[in-house]
């Protein structure tokens, strides 16, 4: 029998979260449109455009890791994807940048589906340097296809990148359209989570085998998610290029994936936009102090050893934990 103060409970909290969502999502807008026309400096807000594009990609890796538990080191191949399909379609076959993005969308959803029905029969390790193993593969095969990639020099000079009327040349522009299309991506990872799918993605990360005992089929879900993934990455790689003018083989680089699992881990994997805030501390803190690369490889390696110590949830988990320690709990948190 269900419980009616329960349900009613319930319903509180979800009506309070929803309430949260729709405030926070309102302030962002507010802060998108605002950074957008107002900041000064055209290489700040190219790089906060270039920040949500990459924060894009690692929400892409968050699906895998804080979905369904698994390590995805070869999700770069699915950036370097975006990033080559939108150089082809408009340097080589003359296509507008949105239906060189949609294309290559499309063909990484495709690769998303062959890769997986091969690779996510492992798990673990295995299926991390299985796909690790992959972007290798896709690195060689760019640097000696010099006829359609460029080989190593990659290709450049590409036509002015436009979506309709919009010019992502602009450093306002390009950061506005970014911080959009990042802005509707967490509100469908949010919706995602509350779904069917969501709970089966969350049962199968907790305990796979107790997942298939009460009926959920963990392979398919798997799939799904892997395939579900590959899209969001594509699309960050094709962002990324109006930032880079550039598209070499080096977007298959594995470093790309672990520069996003590292703003993961900073974030914290269970929190949908944890992501976004290790991206954000990952790219421009380093720039507003003007950090050396190599420096600011060891302080975020520091950063992240002590997160794993002490918060393995990430920067979320230390915040709640602040917070209850000198905020107290909220009414929501003690009805949990």
């Amino acid at each position: 029998m269900i419980d009616s103060k329960q349900v009613g409970v319930s319903d509180r909290k979800m009506s309070g979260r929803t309430a949260r969502e729709a405030s926070s999502v309102a302030c962002a807008l507010i802060v998108i449109a605002v950074f957008a026309y107002t900041f000064s400096d055209p290489f700040v807000v190219t790089l906060a455009g270039y920040t949500c594009a990459f924060a894009l990609f690692a929400l892409s890796i968050n699906i895998i890791l804080g979905g369904v538990g698994e390590v995805p080191l070869g999700q770069c191949l699915f950036f370097g994807v975006g990033a080559y399909g939108a150089a082809i379609g408009m340097g080589k076959l003359g296509l507008p940048f949105q239906v060189s993005v949609f294309i290559a969308l499309i063909l990484s959803v495709v690769l998303a589906a062959i890769i997986g029905v091969i690779t996510l029969r492992l798990t673990g390790a295995y299926f991390s340097i299985v796909s690790w193993g992959l972007t290798g593969v896709a690195m060689v095969a760019a640097t000696n296809l010099e006829e359609v990639t460029g080989g190593p020099l990659g290709l450049f000079g590409f036509p002015p990148i436009e979506i309709g009327p919009l010019q992502l040349s602009d450093p306002q522009t390009y950061f506005a359209v970014t911080a959009t299309i990042l802005l509707l991506a967490i509100l469908f990872l949010v919706a995602l989570r509350r779904s069917p799918f969501g709970a089966a993605m969350d049962s199968v990360r907790q305990n796979r085998h107790l997942a298939r005992s009460v009926g959920v089929d963990v392979a398919r879900v798997r799939l799904k998610a892997f395939m579900l993934s590959a899209p969001f990455a594509a699309l960050a790689g094709a962002l990324a290029v109006p930032y880079t003018q550039i598209v070499t083989p080096e977007v298959f680089s594995v470093a790309n994936t672990v520069d996003g699992l590292l703003m993961v881990l900073l974030g914290g994997a269970q929190l949908v936009v944890g992501p976004v805030i290790g991206a954000a501390m990952f790219t421009l803190i380093p720039q507003a102090m003007n950090l050396d690369p190599n420096i600011r490889i060891l302080v975020f390696s520091s950063i992240i050893i002590l997160i794993m110590m002490f918060a393995p949830g990430g920067l979320h988990q230390l915040g709640v934990a602040l917070r209850d320690r000198f905020g107290g709990k909220t009414d929501d948190d003690r009805s949990r």
